[in-house]
Parts: structure tokens; C-alpha cells; sequence
């Protein structure tokens, strides 16, 4: 709980300290505090907290990277034609966000260690797919 505090005063602070809803930099310190949480969550053994944590890390992410037209905007003019990785990037953290909740509710009637390995290796995809589209945007 303490953790979630925390990240909801970061997020504020950001959010305060930007001077656009979109910026990009504040954007990403979000995402990046948020996905913070989520691993957090696995290294305590905290469901209820992975699952808060990776909800609010989806929906962020999604509104952030889901819209090309959008996200170009942040980019400067010579990048602006990479915002297509970003909606990749998109859509693979949701796929793995899906994984995830699966695995937390247990959907697929799996062994718990099964559970755990799933979603941890969806945790290092969206890691993956952060850091991609980190080192094609910025080259």
C-alpha cells in the first residue's frame, strides 16, 4: 500500500510539474514508476498489488502509446515517423497486460508456480517492448 502512495505522489508531482497533459519525458517517468510497482508486486508476492499496479500501468500506457497521430506530436519533427513503434509497443503491453490479469485470476486453472512463470516472462516482454521502442526512437 505504501508503494501505491508513493507512486500516486510521483504521478501528481509529474503531473503538476508538466505543462502539457502529454508531455513526453513526465509521460514516461510515470510509466516507468508504474511498471516499478508491478515488479514490486512480483518480488513481494503481492497479487493485489501487481494487479492495481499493472491496471494503472495499462491504462497509462495505452493512452500514452496507443495513438500514433497523438504521439507523434511529442516527438521532434525528425522522429515524428517512429510514432508507429510506439502503437507496437502498445499493443504488445497489452497482450502481456492480458497475460497477466489471466494469470492473477487464475483463468486457465494453472498450478500457482505456473502462474507466477507466465506472468513474469509478460512482465519482461513489456519490459522488452518499453526498451525497443526506446532504441528506435531515440537512434
Amino acid at each position: 500500500m505504501k508503494k501505491i502512495i508513493i507512486t500516486s505522489l510521483v504521478a501528481l508531482t509529474i503531473s503538476l510539474s508538466s505543462l502539457s497533459a502529454y508531455d513526453l519525458k513526465s509521460n514516461m517517468l510515470l510509466l516507468n514508476a508504474e511498471l516499478r510497482d508491478v515488479q514490486q508486486g512480483f518480488i513481494s508476492s503481492d497479487k493485489q498489488g501487481v494487479k492495481v499496479a499493472i491496471d494503472k500501468f495499462a491504462k497509462h500506457a495505452e493512452e500514452l502509446l496507443g495513438n500514433k497521430e497523438n504521439f507523434a506530436k511529442m516527438l521532434p519533427k525528425d522522429k515524428q515517423n517512429k510514432a508507429k513503434e510506439a502503437v507496437m509497443s502498445a499493443q504488445i503491453i497489452a497482450h502481456n497486460v492480458q497475460i497477466i490479469r489471466d494469470a492473477i485470476d487464475n483463468k486457465y486453472s494453472q498450478s500457482g508456480q505456473i502462474r507466477r512463470e507466465e506472468s513474469q516472462r509478460a512482465y519482461t516482454y513489456i519490459e522488452h517492448a518499453c526498451f525497443r521502442c526506446h532504441n528506435i526512437v531515440r537512434d
